[in-house]
């Protein structure tokens, strides 16, 4: 018997009760393994933890809990975007944190989460960024669990002199990972212009140290590399990585590629895109993703960040309602960054588009273990909600809307090695949780159709969520 003396909703609120321990009842839990739907479930939430779950008419609820009327919703773990970017300390704080947990992602990888001084205006230090996270774990301010990538490593430049900074060879490539350690990252961001030499100082001390590092795959080593080397994910399908390696003309046209992006101009980057997608090999494709299984490699194909140049894509991102959550300076940049990136790519062929979903599905039939990542920060893809775009893409590559949820539930929990923390409902794990109004297997974009959140042992239902976006409009008011 339920011993349920009010139901907590946005109508009817039990404000003498507190989010310390709180009971969501005749709801459906879906388990992120399987897909398995359990109806007429109780959880009941202790301090931020699951202690208890079991049929509602099987538990008994203490007159102090907190309850919510879970009924006709569906559970699911809070969802991560495991690849993301921030702001500047303020607008961090203010817009989009909160941006994120208004949209249900209840945890996020940033790439690039420090600085090296002086800092870019739209950029935090790793201290700034910890501040955050303290802030976000003593509830003075809503926002998601973070993991935090180092400032982007890039290398020396041809001809000019190796630094620690700027690594060239392999000893400064080994003492670049120990002044990253000493920064206090949470793993080293990998980018496109490492000299190989430079980039396997980096694997070697970066391995025997702990430290993970991820990213891009430098223009100097193939993605079959990094996976031996030791690299956790790599970052964007697929130019810089899969195209080079599948295609039967690798040699000549990874040569004309590295070419070009070492130059002082680069442009039109597209056209040899298309000669990679021209000359792809699936069998030479099989054997990478082969690699990537053998060396537990993560891969993020941040599809919803390639959409941003879709020829073929009709709504432009100005026109986007979801502009109202971007700070002025923040939308100066995305024009910025749409001009700089269609100088460098061109125009982008609807066969590259094809190309990289017929990829994108085959990695996961392969088995080869995805991470949802929205790149959010580069123009167009909006901050939270992106995340709900790129599952809505995954599916289109050819996931089913199970292992597209995985891809933001169990795979960053198992690449964080934190399966015993979040990831799915079990008892005993972190109650970072989704209400949806809809069955998201029914449909993935019914991810985007959230009842109420549980974060950081904070319950937000809806009138909350929306006053969190209401909040957000007015603080982007004041920065403009």
């Amino acid at each position: 018997m339920i011993f349920a003396l009010g139901i907590y909703s946005c109508n009817n609120p039990e404000t003498a009760k507190t989010d310390d321990l709180i009971a969501i009842i005749n709801t459906s839990i879906i388990d992120m393994k399987d897909g398995a739907i359990s109806e007429g479930m109780t959880l009941i939430i202790k301090n931020g933890i699951i202690t208890t779950i079991g049929p509602s008419n099987e538990i008994e609820l203490s007159s102090k809990t907190k309850v919510v009327n879970g009924q006709g919703k569906y559970v699911i773990p809070g969802l991560w975007d495991m690849h993301t970017h921030t702001s500047s300390e303020s607008v961090t704080r203010s817009v989009l944190y909160p941006s994120f947990i208004a949209n249900g992602v209840t945890g996020i990888r940033v790439l690039s989460a420090d600085c090296f001084e002086p800092c870019w205006e739209l950029q935090m230090n790793i201290e700034q960024s910890r501040g955050l996270q303290n802030d976000v774990k003593k509830s003075i301010i809503a926002g998601p669990r973070a993991i935090f990538g180092s400032t982007y490593v890039n290398g020396a430049k041809p001809g000019e002199p190796s630094t620690v900074k700027a690594p060239g060879n392999k000893q400064d490539g080994k003492k670049l990972v120990h002044l990253l350690l000493d920064r206090g990252v949470d793993f080293i961001k990998i980018y496109d212009e490492i000299p190989r030499e430079a980039y396997f100082g980096i694997a070697d001390e970066a391995n025997k140290q702990g430290l993970p590092f991820a990213g891009h795959v430098p223009v100097s080593i193939k993605a079959s590399e990094a996976s031996d080397a030791g690299q956790k994910s790599i970052e964007h399908c697929c130019a810089g990585s899969i195209f080079e390696e599948c295609s039967s003309e690798e040699k000549k046209l990874r040569e004309q590629i590295t070419k070009l992006i070492q130059s002082r101009e680069p442009k039109n980057m597209y056209s040899l895109v298309l000669e990679l997608v021209k000359t792809y090999d699936d069998v030479k494709c099989q054997e990478v993703f082969k690699k990537f299984l053998e060396n537990n490699t993560f891969y993020t194909p941040t599809l919803v960040a390639t959409e941003m140049d879709n020829i073929l894509k009709k709504e432009d991102w100005r026109s986007d309602p979801r502009i109202k959550y971007l700070p002025k300076k923040e939308r100066e940049f995305w024009i910025e960054d749409e001009v700089a990136t269609k100088e460098l790519l061109g125009i982008q062929d609807p066969l590259i588009r094809k190309k990289r979903f017929e990829i994108v599905g085959d990695m996961n039939k392969a088995g080869v273990k995805l991470l949802a990542g929205s790149d959010c920060g580069v123009f167009g893809v909006h901050y939270g909600s992106g995340l709900h775009d790129e599952l809505e893409l995954l599916v289109e590559a050819g996931l089913t809307e199970l292992e597209a949820l995985q891809t933001a539930t169990l795979n960053p929990a198992e690449y964080a090695e934190k399966s015993d923390s979040f990831g799915n409902i079990r008892e005993g794990l972190t109650a970072d949780l989704i209400l949806l109004n809809a069955n998201p297997l029914d449909n993935i974009s019914n991810t985007k159709r959230i009842f109420s959140v549980l974060s950081n042992g904070k319950y937000y239902d809806r009138q909350s969520l929306d006053s969190i976006l209401e909040n957000v409009v007015i603080e982007v008011a004041k920065k403009n």
